[in-house]
Parts: C-alpha cells; sequence; structure tokens
C-alpha cells in the first residue's frame, strides 16, 4: 500500500494549534486599536468643523470689514459638538485705509456633559489665526 501525499489530520491540528497560540494574544489589541481608531476619527471631524468655522469668520472679517462678534453654537452635522470661537483685535490703525490685526481663535469639542463649554477633559481641536481686517 502506498501513502498518499498530504497532510495528516495531526499535522493539521497541530499547524490550528500553532496559529491559535500566535493570534491570541494579537485579537487582545485589536479593541484598543478600535477605540483610538474612533477617537482619530472624531478628531478629524472636530478639525473640519473648526476649519469650516475659521474660513467663514476670516471671510466675514475681510469682505465686510466691519467687526465680528464672538460666539458659539452646536455643530449641526455632529452630535455632542460645540464650537466656539473668538475674535479679538490686537492692534488697530488709526492711518486712513489701514485696517486691524485681528486674532481668531475657533475651538471644536465634544461637550460630553453638555455644559456647553469645552472642558479640558473632553476631544477638542483648536486653531488660531492672526487676519488683516479692511478699514
Amino acid at each position: 500500500m502506498r501513502r498518499e501525499a498530504g497532510f495528516s489530520l495531526v499535522e493539521v491540528l497541530v499547524a490550528a494549534l500553532l496559529i491559535a497560540v500566535a493570534l491570541v494574544p494579537l485579537m487582545q489589541l485589536f479593541p484598543g486599536l478600535i477605540s483610538q481608531d474612533q477617537s482619530d476619527e472624531m478628531i478629524t471631524r472636530l478639525g473640519t468643523v473648526a476649519v469650516r468655522q475659521m474660513e467663514s469668520t476670516i471671510t466675514t472679517l475681510r469682505n465686510t470689514g466691519g467687526s465680528v462678534a464672538s460666539g458659539s453654537a452646536v455643530c449641526t452635522d455632529l452630535s455632542q459638538c460645540l464650537l466656539v470661537w473668538t475674535v479679538t483685535t490686537e492692534a488697530s490703525s488709526a492711518t486712513q485705509g489701514v485696517g486691524s490685526l485681528v486674532d481668531v481663535a475657533v475651538t471644536a469639542c465634544v461637550d460630553a456633559n453638555a455644559n456647553s463649554a469645552c472642558d479640558a477633559t473632553e476631544s477638542q481641536v483648536r486653531f488660531d489665526a492672526k487676519v488683516t481686517s479692511r478699514p
């Protein structure tokens, strides 16, 4: 009787056991990776919302020449998201035809405790810019 080419049942079981021993410790890392991925995605979304508000504020400052007030709002496309922006005049010129130097700061955060404030413990993104407004 001749032996057929291939693996015996014992060899297959040993190979499966070796793979299982190698994969079980790796599978314990998986929940942490998913959690970090979700956190990174939220930071990216907050950044998008903050940049959108920053661009809107800067465009308004440059086009109207008027003052833009600081404020806050809830994000329309992201749950539990709060958007806070501040606009302060850093330097104003008395010379005719010269505008002002304005600081614009925009913070987007996940307002987890719903207190209408971006707390230090909450995920947040902040962008700052200096803008010259038209006179």
